[in-house]
């Protein structure tokens, strides 16, 4: 199974967790009873096999990163959450078929001046008046800044929604540095002109990209918005899909994994 964290934002600290909202499911549960198990097995084994061929001492193992899996940092919607991110049938359907991949699901900033559950606030004169305020989305760039020091490095960036401009914000404005990036459903944020500005100005991002729309969805204009920004971006779409991740049945699936695995040694 893909290991999961969520992080959840409270002002001056970032929460690596389990959020208890909404409340595990008994499969959920199984889940992390089989993950623990295995890891204590794995540990049981590791240590009997250290103490039998060299014999153990203590101070004798160093600590080393475990560098087994896949870190994606993924921000989910405007108005959404990191529970209902994870929650949907096709991000529950990747995390499932993509067990070499490591899931941390950010919240986004909790302040007065955004919205709720938003990772920068509509402009100031309404979304019919352009927001020149090039540092606009400061508060979640700096937010996520924080995540990638205390968790990262990470090996790609997912957006869903909102989340897509944000993390297009975030790789043209910030020192990070992601192989890939996953956007799904999403957009430019072209209602703010100054962070317009800040992503084409460094455009073409060099960041190997896919960019997911849904023939149903609304935003489906967005896919050409965001493919103009990337360089030479991998673009799938779904016939049936509508404001979601594509399900394990849709004929745009397959394409997506593909495209994850690409470059990790599992192109299955």
């Amino acid at each position: 199974m893909s290991h999961i964290e969520v992080l959840d934002h409270y002002p001056g600290s970032w929460h690596n967790g389990w959020i208890n909202r909404p409340p595990l499911t008994r499969e959920d549960k199984e889940r992390v009873i089989m993950k623990v198990s295995a890891l204590n097995l794995f540990l049981l084994i590791f240590l009997a096999t250290l103490a039998g061929c060299a014999g153990f001492e203590e101070g004798s193992v160093e600590d080393e990163p475990h560098t087994g899996e896949f870190k994606i940092l993924a921000l989910h919607g405007g108005g959404g959450s990191p529970e209902g991110l994870m929650g949907q049938p096709g991000m529950q359907d990747l995390m499932s078929d993509l067990p070499e991949f490591e899931f941390f699901f950010a919240d986004a900033p909790d302040h007065d001046t955004m919205c709720d559950q938003c990772w920068y606030a509509d402009p100031p004169g309404g979304k019919g008046t352009p927001n020149e305020d090039r540092g606009w989305a400061d508060l979640s760039i700096e937010y996520l800044d924080g995540i990638v020091e205390e968790y990262g490095p990470f090996y790609g960036i997912l957006g869903y929604s909102q989340g897509c401009p944000m993390a297009t914000v975030y790789i043209a404005n910030s020192n990070a540095s992601f192989e890939k990036a996953f956007l799904f459903n999403g957009y430019l944020p072209t209602t703010h002109s100054g962070l317009n500005d800040t992503i084409n100005e460094v455009a073409p991002l060099d960041v190997d990209a896919l960019i997911f729309g849904g023939a149903n969805d609304v935003f489906m204009f967005g896919v050409q918005e965001l493919a103009g920004v990337y360089h030479e971006p991998t673009i799938v779409i779904s016939s049936t899909a509508d404001h979601y991740l594509p399900f394990s049945d849709d004929e745009a699936y397959g394409d997506v994994l593909a495209f994850f695995r690409e470059g990790t040694n599992e192109n299955l």
